[in-house]
């Protein structure tokens, strides 16, 4: 068998149904910490020999260190996939109840809109930090919730982690369907939903380039735009690990109110300023928490 398709097939055989048993166990009989510690030996392996994983880490890790060389790169990249890795236990832990200290900053805003108004709210997710436990955590606040998210193709890599086994209704709705998701996003904001959206990841073919990290780099607007057409607030949201691994914290951004009342290429140009907003958030975060950003496209490649 050709040694580079085998090395290249390393990243579709991560995730596998022994592997996360493995580490349900582990979880169950050493706790988060030993099992976190763990994850430094996987990652290791993927780093060495998953060439695919370790050069999709290269476009953030360059932009957020542009003067590391190679070797403290490589490093860097072990370090980012072992936080991946240790952010998806983290949210196992939060699935199966066991005590986690949870803390929030500036969630005033956001308990005010929901307490006024009946009306849907976009929340604006990142894929940072232990961000698959935040679902548990957002219906807290009293709403349903709607998660517009990219179907994975490894199915035992389960996006829902952290609410797989909580017997709470979540609806999903999925970026690779016909419309995107864009449907299901605006039905649960008619319903008065929080309704969760990525805000880091553009599978638009129109996006908007916003300066981040030195360089423009593109976002995806949609969000902004349903926000427009409803008038609902966007609420950035980023959930961080604090401490060793047992401490989240939530950090809220002020809330966007997006206007648009123009038509095609300057519908989008009006939303510039929103989606510029949530990006200075988003530069904020990398800059204080850098090995929790889980940016793994090439987002500067402008097309």
């Amino acid at each position: 068998m050709n040694d580079k398709k085998v090395m290249q097939g390393l990243s579709a055989t991560r995730g596998s149904s022994f592997g996360i048993g493995f580490f349900r166990l582990l979880l169950k009989f050493g706790g988060i910490n030993r099992a976190c510690e763990f994850v430094w030996f996987i990652a290791l392996f993927y780093v060495l020999f998953d060439h695919k994983a370790r050069r999709s880490t290269m476009p953030y890790l360059r932009h957020r260190f542009p003067k590391a060389g190679s070797f403290r790169l490589w490093c860097y990249a072990y370090r980012l996939m072992v936080s991946q890795g240790q952010s998806l236990l983290e949210a196992a832990v939060v699935d199966s109840g066991t005590e986690y200290s949870i803390n929030s900053e500036n969630d005033t805003e956001l308990r005010d809109l929901i307490l006024k108004s009946k009306d849907g709210i976009i929340l604006l997710i990142s894929h940072f930090g232990p961000w698959q436990a935040s679902m548990s955590t957002v219906l807290n606040y009293g709403r349903n919730v709607t998660i517009v998210v990219q179907r994975d193709q490894n199915v035992n890599v389960d996006k829902m982690m952290a609410v797989k086994n909580s017997g709470l209704k979540i609806n999903t709705a999925f970026t690779d369907d016909l419309t995107g998701g864009v449907l299901d996003a605006m039905s649960a904001i008619e319903r008065g939903d929080i309704v969760c959206i990525m805000g880091d990841r553009c599978r638009e073919k129109d996006a908007l380039l916003i300066d981040f990290l030195g360089e423009p780099a593109r976002f995806p607007f949609a969000a902004f735009y349903l926000a427009a057409k409803y008038t609902c607030p966007v609420v950035p949201m980023f959930v961080f690990r604090e401490k060793r691994h047992d401490t989240l914290l939530f950090h809220f951004g002020k809330a966007l109110y997006p206007e648009c009342h123009a038509h095609g290429h300057h519908r989008r140009e009006s939303l510039r300023p929103y989606v510029a907003a949530y990006v200075t958030e988003l530069e904020t975060a990398s800059s204080r928490f850098p090995f929790q950003c889980y940016i793994f496209e090439d987002v500067w490649e402008t097309r």
